[in-house]
């Protein structure tokens, strides 16, 4: 025999069967004793919390030739024969069956008697997924419908039916489930298969399904397959593909505790992992929020959650809703870009860089958590960064110098003409984020061979740096001859206008150096002469990267 799901195996036969929605329950049932069955109803709520089940079981309890306070009797002809197989019930899927025809073929079939049953039933579910011209037809249909037909519409997203079906329908709301309750089915589940997991594991599942039982008992049908008796938290994250609360908060501390490396360490991890960033997205959205519901609330929690939000809550309110919105930001970008890594790293060195801005402006001390491990960099890892970052900024030093010694406004002029045909490259694939950035760029300095631009603020500054390859070789495309660029904000590019001013009336003269000579030599005097030189026209403090 072909194996069953537990969600189909474990699926509720009857009103008593139905874990939860006790008030939709209670009035179908009155209803049925009373013998008042309205003509069209709406079932809406969540996924899998049993709209379409209960649908099922009121399609057969108002045919049911024995019924027993409105459930089934279960004894009768109606009752033990399947709902799939019985004619006069219909299920129709609106995902796929959305056009007026269908509509039009069901007006054209509800004026026939049911074959065997008192009522002919149609449960269209997903029906917010028909068209405005199928809805236009249904509604005829729910005006005058005959007295052998029942309309049962399930939806998750009641919004999107037209008012006027609506109005014409009982409308029942349905919850989601429990914990408690998806706790307590799960545990007669594994009572049933003679299987065995832990509590915690059980609470975990009931957690993650957030209110829904179908994809509760789904879940714990996959770790039962695991047939593993030490089953963990870390293999339930593994098989819904998400990350752990550990790795959650250890992304938190990294953040908060202005650690870049550590951020882009995790982002890594998660890369590897092939876990969905709008997955993560949407978890450190619901953790901040439940920060701002601990810090303007109280006893909103359970003790033990509260213990861990309390590490967190070092900042005013407007941060933590700025983090929400580059969140928010980020989980709408994520569905636009081909580069998914690349824009998550972006927008959390933003975050980064938003409370690192907001500590030095409050003077908060930030504590780290012990609790929690965050990964060390060991002393030649800083001492290859130290060295890293020196490279850039004389590599920063050598570009502004060059583009200086060859300043000239009519090499400028043409090169701005050209640059203008940036504009068609912002609606494509490949170039787009590069345009965008560029957009926002300031040209100041043009030579034959090197760029100066400015930029108002640090974010798009460090977004330009952490692309300056590809962006060298852009502008390099758009203005068909190879350029090596820069950028500076606009507060450092006045003041090195101030110092080259300065400069030229002294008599201090710029000379062209060689940007692949200084790569290929390495701390000897060469190279230190170079640096001082470069330090003595522009000042250590001008150029400079934190």
């Amino acid at each position: 025999m072909a194996y069953i799901s537990l969600y189909r195996k474990y699926r509720p036969k009857k009103f008593e069967d139905v874990v939860g929605q006790e008030v939709v329950v209670k009035i179908l049932k009155n209803s049925i004793k009373e013998n008042k069955i309205a003509h069209a109803y709406i079932f809406a709520g969540p996924r899998g919390v049993g709209k379409t089940s209960i649908a099922k079981i009121f399609s057969k309890a108002v045919n049911c030739l024995n019924p027993i306070y409105g459930d089934l009797c279960e004894n009768c002809d109606v009752c033990s024969n399947d709902t799939d197989n019985e004619i006069d019930i219909i299920e129709i899927d609106a995902a796929s069956n959305n056009g007026v025809d269908e509509i039009r073929e069901i007006r054209n079939s509800i004026k026939l008697m049911p074959t065997r049953l008192k009522y002919k039933v149609y449960i269209i579910d997903e029906v917010h997924m028909l068209s405005i011209s199928a809805f236009n037809a249904l509604l005829k249909t729910l005006e005058e419908p005959p007295s052998h037909a029942i309309f049962i519409l399930a939806t998750t997203e009641v919004n999107k039916i037209p008012s006027t079906v609506i109005s014409r329908c009982q409308k029942f709301d349905f919850e989601k489930i429990t914990p408690k309750l998806i706790e307590k089915q799960l545990n007669k589940i594994l009572e049933l298969e003679n299987k065995t997991i832990s509590d915690k594991i059980v609470k975990l599942i009931a957690k993650i399904s957030d209110g829904g039982m179908r994809d509760a008992i789904n879940l714990l049908d996959q770790i039962l397959s695991l047939n593993n008796s030490n089953i963990t938290t870390d293999d339930v994250y593994k098989i819904i593909g998400e990350i752990t609360d550990e790795e959650l908060f250890e992304i938190l501390n990294s953040i908060y505790n202005g650690n870049m490396a550590n951020v882009l360490y995790y982002i890594e991890k998660i890369t590897d992992k092939g876990i969905n960033f709008d997955v993560v997205c949407n978890k450190l959205q619901s953790f901040i929020r439940d920060i701002l519901i601990y810090k303007n609330t109280e006893k909103y929690f359970d003790n033990e959650y509260e213990i861990i939000l309390d590490k967190y809550c070092n900042y005013d309110d407007e941060v933590y809703l700025k983090l929400c919105h580059e969140l928010f930001s980020l989980s709408n970008e994520l569905k636009k870009t081909t580069n998914q890594k690349n824009l998550v790293e972006i927008y959390f060195i933003k975050m980064v860089l938003l409370i690192l801005n907001n500590t030095k402006n409050n003077d908060y001390n930030i504590t780290k958590s012990t609790d929690i491990p965050i990964k060390k960099e060991t002393d030649d890892i800083k001492k290859a960064k130290e060295e890293n970052t020196k490279n850039i900024n004389l590599m920063k030093k050598i570009r502004i110098n060059n583009a200086l010694f060859g300043a000239n406004k009519k090499v400028k002029t043409e090169f701005i003409e050209k640059f203008k045909n940036i504009d068609e490259y912002m609606f494509t694939k490949k170039f787009n984020s590069l345009a965008s950035i560029l957009k926002k760029a300031n040209i100041e300095v043009v030579s034959d061979k090197n760029v100066i631009f400015s930029f108002e603020n640090d974010f798009e500054l460090m977004l330009f740096d952490k692309n300056n390859k590809q962006i060298d070789d852009f502008v390099s495309k758009i203005c068909n001859q190879e350029y090596k660029t820069i950028a500076i904000t606009i507060v450092e590019w006045n003041k090195i206008k101030k110092e080259y001013i300065k400069n030229i009336n002294d008599g201090i003269k710029y000379e062209y150096i060689d940007e692949k000579q200084k790569i290929n030599i390495k701390n000897n005097k060469n190279n230190n002469d170079i640096e001082n030189t470069l330090n003595s026209i522009f000042g250590e403090k001008y150029i400079t990267i934190d």
